[in-house]
């Protein structure tokens, strides 16, 4: 297998990408690229309308049925207003842990997958090993579902795709779907001090959020933390001036339902509930826009090939478990490739100033990933 040096040095070069959602992912799709091609690997790009985004598919060995796939995503949150020790895109090593932005989540997988990639025999090779790299994750799993058909077309479908989120090494086999929406409500300016000659669009608003709650379904699922349906309003704009009836406000906000729920339910029940406020406040207006969705991951044919790779994991053997988080599983699962979740590092340690993952893990899922390839393919 590799040693410790390499995929530390491809993790570094991977870190130096600035590859924030809102940004190209392009310059390191392009570093990929050259490096599986240099290891002979056969590599396909699918590059957004603008060009400014790319996935990016590679094989190598027979063009049959049966391997496996690897996917991680290429795009990282932010680092705006989070206060940093050193640079976010310098990888630095502490005491026994790589900090670094996408350490956790998840450019320390690609870089494990990429090391691993590099001493393949290809001649020894039974069944293909397929490489997935995707962009737009962080929003929505834009790029997956750019290539859900792609997927979908496969003559040499893989029978389990990977997913190297940071799960601690646990393997999940079920997650929450999730629906990214807008809601925009406009209501009638006025003076402050008539308010009933107007029609304020934030206290509109703040009736909206409150009723939310009442329109996601009602089923639980002890598997998950928590149960059932959940939602959050992330953010709130409205109003110009606090002497001014507030003329519009805009809500970002999200819901998470189980993977069995449908949400289509829920917008519908959204809309009664706008209907009901319309009447209840004449001059009031509201528009809710899906934003993103992301469906959840159904257990099935992956539980039984997450038990199959538990045998490759040291001791204590990790639970099989299902998480509220989401992740492009779903939408591998929607083209007919069973998803299985597991990979270094921790959650809780993504998407934090100082992001980091301990070399020990990253080194045992070294070891892991050389397993599961080797008896995958050969």
């Amino acid at each position: 297998m590799v040693d410790k040096e390499d995929w530390n040095e491809i993790l570094a070069e991977l870190i130096a990408f600035p590859t924030v959602s809102v940004d190209s992912n392009v310059a390191l799709i392009d570093y990929v690229e050259a490096f599986l091609r240099g290891h002979g690997y056969d590599t396909s790009r699918f590059p957004t309308a603008d060009g400014g985004k790319a996935n990016l598919l590679a094989r190598i060995g027979p063009a049959v049925a049966g391997g496996i796939a690897l996917a991680g995503h290429t795009d990282v949150v932010p680092v705006s207003g989070q206060e940093w020790e050193a640079d976010p895109f310098e990888l630095v090593q502490r005491n026994g842990e790589l900090i670094g932005r996408g350490t956790a989540d998840m450019k320390g997988f690609i870089a494990l997958v990429l090391a691993a990639a590099a001493v393949i025999d290809a001649d020894r090779l039974k069944k293909p090993l397929h490489l997935i790299f995707t962009y737009d994750e962080e929003v929505g799993c834009l790029g997956a579902t750019a290539l859900r058909d792609e997927l979908a077309g496969l003559v040499d479908k893989p029978r389990l795709v990977l997913i190297g989120e940071p799960t601690d090494m646990q393997l999940v086999t079920a997650h929450k779907g999730i629906q990214n929406i807008r809601t925009t409500i406009r209501g009638k300016p006025g003076h402050s001090s008539r308010p009933a000659a107007g029609a304020s669009a934030i206290a509109c608003a703040a009736k909206f959020i409150e009723g939310i709650g009442g329109t996601l379904p009602a089923g639980a699922d002890p598997d998950f933390d928590p149960p059932g349906a959940t939602f959050n309003v992330g953010r709130i704009r409205g109003g110009e001036a606090v002497n001014i009836i507030p003329e519009w406000c805009e809500l970002r906000w999200e819901f998470r339902h189980l993977p069995g729920q449908d949400p289509a339910h829920v917008h519908a029940a959204l809309d009664q509930l706008s209907g009901r406020l319309r009447d209840a406040i004449p001059g009031i207006s509201i528009e809710t826009e899906l934003v993103a969705g992301v469906p959840g991951l159904l257990p099935g044919a992956n539980r039984a090939l997450a038990s199959e790779l538990r045998a490759y994991l040291e001791p204590p053997e990790p639970a099989i478990c299902a998480v509220p988080f989401v992740t492009e599983g779903g939408i591998f699962q929607q083209a007919g490739i069973p998803a299985v979740i597991c990979g270094p590092g921790r959650l809780d340690q993504a998407h934090q100033p100082n992001e980091r993952v301990a070399v020990q893990s990253m080194n045992a899922y070294r070891d892991f990933l050389g397993q599961v390839i080797a008896s995958a393919t050969t």
